[in-house]
C-alpha cells in the first residue's frame, strides 16, 4: 500500500515539474502581406465595437470590385490599434457570403 502511494507522488510531483516548465504559447505572429495586389484606400470611420472600418477605396480587383466607399469586418480585431479615421491604407480584402472582410492592412506613412 505504501509502495502504492510513493508511486502515485512521484507520478503527481513529475507532473507538477512538467507543467512548471511548459513554455507559454508563441505569440500570435502578424499578418503576412497576401500575394494578391493591394488596393488603396482612406479611413472614413472606425468602428471598434463591431470590428469593422468604413473604406473610401479604389478598384479591388481581386475582388472585381470598382471604386467606393464601403463598411468592412476586420478578419483579426488585433488590426484595431493600429487604425483612425483619416489614415491612408493600402489592404487585401476577401468576400464571405455576402460579407467583406480586411485581411491584411497597412497604415501608409
Amino acid at each position: 500500500m505504501k509502495l502504492t502511494h510513493l508511486a502515485l507522488s512521484l507520478v503527481i510531483a513529475a507532473a507538477s515539474v512538467s507543467l512548471a516548465h511548459a513554455q507559454a504559447p508563441a505569440p500570435a505572429a502578424a499578418p503576412t502581406k497576401p500575394a494578391v495586389a493591394l488596393a488603396s484606400g482612406e479611413i472614413v470611420n472606425v468602428y471598434p465595437k463591431d470590428k469593422k472600418v468604413l473604406l473610401k477605396h479604389g478598384p479591388i480587383p481581386s475582388l472585381n470590385m470598382t471604386a467606393m466607399t464601403m463598411e468592412y469586418g476586420l478578419k483579426d480585431a488585433s488590426m484595431l490599434a493600429q487604425l483612425k479615421k483619416g489614415d491612408k491604407v493600402k489592404f487585401a480584402a476577401e468576400q464571405a457570403g455576402d460579407n467583406y472582410f480586411v485581411t491584411y492592412i497597412e497604415v501608409l506613412k
